[in-house]
């Protein structure tokens, strides 16, 4: 007995459900991945906007989320982990419903599919990381928009839509920027009533107001959390239009046009495969359906944010994950449409004049994702040059988009392989357990040891708080130095140019000896190597008493 559509549907669910859960949970990270997810962490226990823990502008429900989690387990990074694995599923199916809404069954399958196995998307649901959460919304808005274009009498479509605008800017406030634009348009577009309005405005807001109450209690008030957004400058740093130079513009726009071209590299290649095959038909194909109010729908999710990061601001490849739903969505009805033509192209050539093209549609569409499918498992899962563990300890990889300081092509792709590779999940992993074992040899307590660093220090933030960490950043083309101090949890800035270190502490320089400054060092103090690794260096000072200079700051241990 053949199954109704009510259980292929179930049962689609759930089979894009365990591929999710299951390529996930093979590689999914031990550790904290990045500094984001050092402060998020303490903020479970410790919110403080202030302390950057986490940073501004405070992503509340993200946190209390993982607080709910952490009832069940101690381990943090498993919480927010569980988190990404969770949104991916999320994401997945709502991906499948929106392509199923748009052009049936087959085209949500198909994107379903690519989605789940594009690298980025895979990779982010490996680590602790908010970025997560840009793809779920974007997902959300997809198939609500799809659902209430077809229907628009389902008013309750509208309040769901509203609601989930405010959910996705209490998690990450930006949303307000990104996904707002797509809404207005959609209850305009639909002619929806003013009760409509107003009911799916209160909605909005009731539910805006209880997360914004949390965030500002956490926050010390609404007047402290506005003071602390009020000098949050970061967004200001790269943009012409808030005084930064045109070289630098341009290289943020390069930066966010190469990471979207990586990221999207397997969709990218759909639409290359069609123009190759079929270059007039897809030309007129893409031509017709953009002019589509469901394509116009689709763009305004997207393009808002992409307009800010190519105008404002930009630094991590996970930004695009609000960016890449309408992408690969594109992507699924492309891989329909040339299985159409491939039918339609038999079907002609064929004497059998009862032929059924739909099998035929069908087969090419799986075939076609299967090989699209078995281009993002080559790119998630080769363990390629670029990917081992010396490349992810590397202060430069972090400035491989700034002028003069891109040190070889190697360590450039390491910058593609770090959010599409699960090599570099378990690289960074591996390092950070390496690490963590020195330091813990060198001190048992971490009371008597003081650190030297430039790469390391967020992660020895939460997991060894009684180490007294120097978080040393020097600034290309400067003879400056910025010096942070962090213990126990809490961090300050020095202004003063004279760090004085107790003579019963141990001092370890974190400090890869490609530095410009490691030679320097050398010459002015004894340094000893740790038995580590040959991706780690580490050296233990072994002067009882020393004095230093490092540009313009002076180390002197007493």
């Amino acid at each position: 007995m053949p199954l109704g559509p009510k259980r292929v549907r179930s049962l689609t669910a759930i089979l894009l459900s365990l591929a999710v859960i299951v390529s996930r949970l093979l590689w999914i990270s031990r550790m904290l991945y990045e500094f984001d997810s050092v402060d998020f962490a303490v903020a479970t226990f410790r919110y403080s906007l202030e302390q950057v823990t986490p940073h501004f502008p405070g992503y509340i429900l993200h946190i209390l989320l993982a607080r709910f989690i952490l009832l069940f387990t101690t381990d943090v990074n498993l919480a927010f982990v569980s988190i990404s694995v969770v949104l991916s599923i999320a994401t997945t199916l709502f991906l499948w419903r929106a392509g199923a809404v748009l052009r049936g069954e087959r085209v949500g399958v198909v994107a379903a599919v690519l989605w789940a196995f594009l690298p980025i998307f895979w990779f982010y649901g490996e680590i602790s990381s908010v970025y997560i959460y840009e793809s779920f919304f974007a997902s959300v808005f997809l198939y609500l928009g799809f659902s209430i274009f077809r229907n628009s009498q389902r008013k309750e479509l509208v309040y769901y839509l509203c609601i989930a605008l405010s959910l996705a800017i209490g998690v990450r406030q930006s949303s307000s920027i990104f996904f707002t634009p797509a809404v207005i348009y959609l209850i305009c577009k639909t002619h929806q009533p003013l009760r409509v309005w107003i009911k799916g405005l209160l909605a909005f807001v009731v539910l805006t107001a209880s997360w914004a109450f949390v965030l500002f209690y956490y926050a010390g008030g609404m007047s402290a959390y506005f003071a602390t957004g009020s000098a949050e400058t970061v967004f200001k740093s790269q943009s012409v239009l808030f005084g930064n130079s045109f070289n630098g513009q341009i290289t943020v726009i390069g930066k966010v046009i190469s990471y979207l071209g990586f990221a999207a590299l397997p969709i990218v290649c759909i639409f290359g495969w069609s123009l190759l095959s079929k270059w007039k038909r897809t030309v007129e194909f893409i031509s017709d359906s953009i002019r589509k109010t469901s394509a116009l729908y689709s763009m305004i999710v997207a393009l808002p944010a992409l307009c800010f990061y190519l105008a404002i601001y930009f630094m991590k490849a996970g930004y695009l994950l609000n960016i890449l739903p309408t992408l690969t969505l594109a992507g699924a009805v492309m891989v329909d449409q040339l299985a159409i033509w491939r039918a339609e192209k038999i079907k002609r050539a064929s004497t059998n004049k009862l032929l059924l093209t739909r099998p035929i549609i069908t087969f090419g569409a799986i075939r076609n994702t299967l090989v699209i499918v078995a281009l993002e498992c080559v790119i998630f899962l080769s363990s390629f040059p670029w990917t081992g563990e010396e490349h992810f300890n590397n202060s430069f990889t972090q400035d491989s988009f700034n002028a003069g300081v891109i040190r070889s092509q190697s360590l450039f792709l390491n910058r593609f392989a770090s959010f599409t590779n699960m090599h570099s999940v378990m690289a960074t992993d591996r390092l950070h357990q390496d690490v963590l074992e020195a330091l813990n040899k060198e001190s048992k307590s971490g009371d008597d040891l003081i650190l030297l660093d430039t790469w390391w220090h967020r992660w020895v933030y939460y997991y060894l708080p009684n180490v007294t960490d120097y978080d040393i950043r020097d600034f290309p083309n400067s003879d400056s130095l910025w010096v942070g101090k962090s213990q126990h949890f809490v961090r300050s800035g020095i202004q003063e140019r004279v760090i004085r270190i107790p003579n019963k502490k141990k001092v370890l320089l974190l400090l890869r000896n490609d530095h410009p400054a490691f030679m320097e060092i050398s010459k002015q103090v004894h340094l000893e190597r740790l038995l580590l690794p040959k991706y780690l260096d580490i050296y233990r000072i072994t002067d009882e008493h020393f004095s230093f200079h490092w540009k313009n700051m002076h180390f002197i241990k007493e």
